[in-house]
């Protein structure tokens, strides 16, 4: 009895919980596993899926730093 009020006070307090539990009944999940690009992506092999999974991370990690920069602000250690 008591473990399972507090299984449920965990979920009530878990945005995990809440977000797999709203995306899986609105089908916004199912959406994505079957969309075109999630579809292509999941196709790719090789150096071109090592380049679909680093390039957009590279890049979105270059302009948050440029724009830390900019406020004198940086991510990297050593700066």
């Amino acid at each position: 009895m008591l473990v399972k009020v507090l299984k449920g006070l965990k979920n009530a307090l878990n945005p995990n919980y809440w977000a797999e539990r709203i995306g899986e009944k609105s089908g916004v999940y199912d959406k994505a596993r079957e969309s075109k690009l999630a579809t292509w992506s999941g196709n790719l092999e090789g150096w071109k899926w090592w380049a679909w999974q680093l390039g957009p991370c590279l890049i979105i990690f270059i302009l948050i730093e440029v724009i830390l920069n900019m406020i004198g602000m940086t991510m990297l250690p050593w700066r």
